[in-house]
């Protein structure tokens, strides 16, 4: 993947995750109806990240004012329609507080569903779209794409696919480090909906609803509260050691 002057990222990944609030182009619409999608990229000054059929821009915010105000501006000149040339949503989370599994869980995107140009799916991981060529096998052809992108090159898909789930493991256990943090410390906050977005070997990144930017907070403070069982321990000694393996790419 490299990056543009402009502050896009280009990939030649067929399926792309999309997080908090986030704006999706159909680039075969932008080409019709604007010439082009650098052009259009550079007369917006847009950034977030494309593979050539959608280009993607998220933003750790919501509701997701920036994105609308943006495409407020675009529609002045170009006459895009929501879910022909583009479409907006949020992230959907699949764990809850005391455990609860949303029954989202491995199912399309609800807000897509009637968008025949774009598949989705709703994983532990996150939330997956591709560009959708073939209607009739939306949840397939996702899961596979998917699944095959999950692969190191170095190592198997079984392992890519294991090693992600662990990576997901660590950030569950730092969001309820978080939440058991924000309780004693700020409980006002917690109407904000705070969600870990980045842990590295010190520092835990989150965001928070109707704030911009991101916020850190050492590990160790958060690893402090987990004093009540042995176990406990051992998982912080385990995210450390996981931690080693992996370099988290920033969005």
């Amino acid at each position: 993947m490299k990056e543009s002057k402009i502050g896009v990222y280009y990939t030649n990944r067929e399926v792309l995750q999309v997080t908090f609030s986030y704006l999706i182009f159909n680039v075969e619409s932008i080409d019709k109806k604007f010439g082009g999608l650098a052009d259009f990229v550079a007369k917006y000054n847009l950034w977030g990240e494309t593979n050539g059929k959608l280009h993607i821009m998220n933003e750790m915010v919501q509701p997701h004012d920036r994105l609308l105000t943006l495409i407020k501006g675009i529609k002045i000149n170009i006459k895009l329609v929501e879910k022909v040339d583009y479409v907006l949503g949020y992230e959907y989370l699949t764990i809850g507080a005391k455990g609860y599994v949303s029954p989202l869980l491995n199912k399309e995107i609800p807000e897509f569903e009637n968008v025949d140009w774009l598949s989705s799916v709703i994983t532990h991981q996150g939330n997956y779209v591709m560009y959708n060529n073939y209607p009739n096998e939306i949840n397939s052809n996702i899961k596979i794409m998917l699944e095959n992108q999950l692969n190191d090159a170095k190592t198997t898909i079984y392992e890519a696919y294991s090693s992600t789930y662990i990576k997901c493991k660590v950030k569950l256990h730092y969001q309820h480090l978080l939440i058991k943090y924000i309780q004693k410390t700020a409980p006002d906050r917690l109407k904000f909906n705070p969600k870990v977005s980045e842990v590295n070997k010190d520092i835990v990144e989150f965001g928070m609803v109707k704030h911009m930017g991101t916020f850190q907070i050492n590990r160790r403070t958060l690893d402090s509260l987990d004093y009540i069982k042995k176990d406990q321990k051992d998982i912080s000694k385990m995210v450390k050691r996981i931690i080693g393996f992996f370099k988290v790419k920033r969005p």
